[in-house]
């Protein structure tokens, strides 16, 4: 439950149905703005199966506990008790280190393959050709079967050690052991997360948090690399954070068109534009906002809006400029949000 704790501020009043629907993927452009303001959009998809019901449960129990406090409806802060408990939580347990890895790959896939291939080179540098295979997807078996075929003859297990060894030196030894337990091998039988939990004093949870951390740095390793393992990897990294809809959107919008253009041309309504638009806003890097925002515009906002980018609101904006839209509004909430993220 603790480590819930560690995606709330004892400051900013937080919502805790955005923090779910980030850590569980579930993207709605209010969710990955607030998900943005919040500073937790590292945190998207790191819990894809994440329950509504026991998070809603876990938060009632923390507020029950005075570990969260709801601040004038506006959402929930750490009271000094679930600060203390966070940061206590945070010394004792291991912390993943990497969480926007894995918005980037398709991590469940890449997890499946990893220790399948670890097995095989394993018994193939044994010579041993008769043995079960680790539980694994029909997709994971497949990749590996077709990639095997291409380098069945080289020196796999010396390949696959260096770039073991060559990752894990940037970790703890600890946590290298840890994650080199949880493969099967040669004679070897992979330690459960609660075996190693006896014999380490992590809980279970920790060793799973470490597994998840380290196997999709691996991935990220080896597509950084020039390894033969990297064509394992590289089709199961995602191109960007864009769904397919909103970057073919935002590539045209790149290069120069009208938001009324590409609604004619893509044949979408102007609200999904916008979306797809707002989407980019907030993930791609160097997001052209004065395409959007007039010189005006941009003067309108900054008399109207100062101070905390949380406690603004449109409202205000419709009394004096109702004819600027909420994309509009939102864009610069965006922008600003960036920028005061840079200072």
């Amino acid at each position: 439950m603790d480590e819930l704790l560690c995606f709330f501020s004892k400051n900013q009043p937080r919502r805790p149905a955005v923090i779910r629907q980030v850590l569980s993927n579930k993207r709605t452009v209010s969710n990955l703005f607030w998900g943005l303001r919040y500073k937790i959009l590292d945190w998207l998809a790191i819990c894809p199966q994440l329950e509504r019901e026991k998070f809603d449960n876990l938060i009632a129990a923390m507020v029950k506990d005075k570990l969260l406090a709801e601040i004038n409806g506006q959402g929930l802060c750490l009271t000094e008790l679930g600060a203390r408990r966070r940061d206590d939580f945070a010394e004792l347990h291991y912390h993943m280190k990497s969480p926007y890895l894995f918005s980037r790959f398709k991590v469940q896939l890449w997890q499946d393959i990893l220790r399948l291939l670890v097995q095989i080179v394993s018994e193939a540098s044994y010579g041993n050709t008769h043995y079960y295979v680790v539980a694994s997807s029909f997709q994971a078996r497949d990749s590996i079967k077709k990639w095997y075929q291409d380098y069945h003859e080289c020196e796999l297990g010396q390949l696959l050690g260096e770039q073991l060894l060559l990752f894990l030196k940037n970790e703890s030894a600890e946590d290298a052991t840890i994650f080199m337990q949880l493969f099967y091998g040669h004679e070897y039988v992979a330690k459960t997360a609660e075996q190693i939990a006896v014999n380490t004093g992590w809980s279970t949870r920790d060793i799973e948090v470490l597994w998840n951390d380290l196997s999709v740095k691996f991935a990220n390793f080896l597509c950084e690399g020039t390894s033969i393992f990297k064509v394992l990897v590289m089709p199961l990294k995602k191109t960007g954070l864009l769904s397919k809809s909103a970057t073919e959107t935002y590539r045209l919008y790149d290069s120069g068109m009208t938001v009324a253009k590409i609604k004619s041309v893509r044949r979408l309504k102007e609200s999904t534009v916008a979306e797809h638009l707002l989407e980019a806003a907030i993930f791609v890097p160097n997001f052209n906002f004065k395409h959007l925002i007039s010189p005006m515009e941009y003067s309108i906002f900054s008399k109207l809006f100062k101070g905390n980018i949380d406690n603004w609101h449109y409202e205000k904006l419709q009394e004096t400029e109702p004819r600027i839209s909420f994309t509009k509004f939102r864009l610069y909430q965006i922008e600003q949000s960036k920028l005061e993220t840079v200072k």
